[in-house]
Parts: structure tokens; sequence; C-alpha cells
């Protein structure tokens, strides 16, 4: 079973992503696959874990300029850096077939997807049929 999941930003990965270089950022993509200038992934596997996770946890970490109604919901390291940071913990390393899916631009983009159905199931539900 493969899942990818997101959770609020905690200090101990703040305390990673503070760690990584610049060059460790790349530009994410968007879902057609070209590129989403401004908005840039890299992966913290290995710099911050947790205990009891299972063998091959990745951790993808996305950066963006925040909007203008975020500022209130930044903590300090996101007021400091002037980025807004989320986390995806995934089991995916390989979609047999899949050329790239183990690179961490595609992994984010597949997350990505999968919340903005998500997404749209929750607003439909009682609505009753359409």
């Amino acid at each position: 079973m493969r899942f990818s999941v997101g959770w609020k930003i905690a200090d101990g990965d703040e305390a990673a992503i503070a760690k990584l270089p610049e060059s460790a950022w790349e530009t994410s993509l968007k879902q057609d696959g070209t590129l989403q200038e401004g908005d840039v992934v890299t992966e913290l596997t290995g710099l911050n874990t947790r205990q009891g996770w299972p063998e091959g946890v990745r951790l993808i970490i996305r950066r963006v300029k925040p909007s203008g109604r975020q500022p209130a919901k930044l903590t300090a390291f996101e007021q400091r850096t002037g980025w807004r940071y989320s986390i995806t913990a995934t089991n995916i390393n390989r979609m047999w077939g899949i050329a790239g899916s183990r690179q961490t631009q595609f992994l984010d983009t597949l997350h990505r997807d999968h919340a903005e159905v998500e997404g749209r199931v929750r607003t439909k539900q009682g609505d009753g049929p359409a």
C-alpha cells in the first residue's frame, strides 16, 4: 500500500529545514508537468526522522511565498525566512511503469493533486445528488 500524508510543521522539522543548503531546492511542478516558478521542493529524508516510522518513509518539503492572508498563521521560523513550508511523508519510492516517479518534484505534485481531489469530495458531501 502506498501513502502520502501531510502534517503541521513542528520545531524539529524547522530545525532540519534550516540545515538545508539553498542548492538543495528545485522548482516544483504544476499538474501538467511544467515548472511552477517561485515554488520549490526538496527532500528532507535522513535529516529529520521520527521513532516508530516504517522503514523507507521519505519526507518531501514544499516552500512557497505566503499569501497576504497567511502572516498570522506563520511560525516564527517561517516569518524569519519569508517562506511557508509544508511537509509530506510518503512511502512511494517508485511507481512501476511511471518514469520519474521517484523524483521529489513528481511526489510533491502527486500529493497536491490527491489533496485537491479530496478537497473537492469534501465540499460536495452533504450537497445531495449532483
